[in-house]
């Protein structure tokens, strides 16, 4: 399986069957803390990209290795926390700070903040809700949480509909007024009176 670093013009390969998927304590404990201390990081995985160039679905990455996910590394100094324009719509905080419990030891001093934001994208003169969700994460000090690393990593995707859901459209969507619809039957009750479930073989 080869992947392509369009930052970098290079392609790399990862093993068959390779799946990237990091936890929150994972994305920030260890891979944003190995880039804030410069230590190497698996190529193309995460890229140093300013995810407010453009809109999400213009973003690189986000393959099918990544369960359709983009990762970013970029600088969060000088943002607006509530409200960051992106491309021809802008990020929305919906959620902020929210604290990522670390497992490792040696991270102890430490704690991670995540925020969550929504993606508006332009509709004429508005701005439409969409489902892309950013999932962004800072580290801070225990001792002082409100310093916070001016780099941040971040995860993008495009929330999925269930398949539920989607059923349960179609199903309301095949009905156009009340006088079509099936009518629903209630087998707990027969005539006015509760009936119970049938006794089990055997007994009297």
């Amino acid at each position: 399986m080869e992947v392509f670093n369009p930052v970098e013009g290079k392609t790399y390969k990862l093993p068959v069957g390779y799946r990237f998927d990091p936890t929150d304590p994972v994305l920030a404990g260890y891979y944003l803390t190995k880039r804030l201390r410069g230590h190497p990081l698996p190529n193309g995985l995460i890229l140093d990209y300013d995810v407010h160039q453009t809109e999400p679905w213009e973003l690189p990455g986000g393959g099918k290795f990544m369960n359709w996910q983009k990762f970013f590394f970029y600088n969060v100094k000088g943002l607006n926390p509530e409200k960051r324009d992106a491309g021809k719509g802008q990020w929305e905080m919906v959620e902020k700070d929210e604290e990522v419990e670390f497992y490792d030891e040696q991270l102890a001093p430490l704690t991670a903040k995540k925020s969550v934001l929504v993606f508006w994208k332009s509709k004429g003169n508005s701005l439409a809700k969409t489902k892309w969700v950013m999932h962004e994460f800072r580290l801070a000090l225990k001792s002082n949480p409100s310093k916070m690393s001016a780099m941040g990593v971040c995860r993008i995707f495009e929330r999925k509909t269930s398949k539920r859901a989607k059923r349960a459209r179609v199903s309301t969507e095949g009905v156009s007024n009340a006088e079509e619809a099936m009518e629903v039957i209630d087998f707990t009750v027969e005539c006015g009176t509760e009936t119970s479930p049938p006794p089990p073989p055997g007994t009297p």
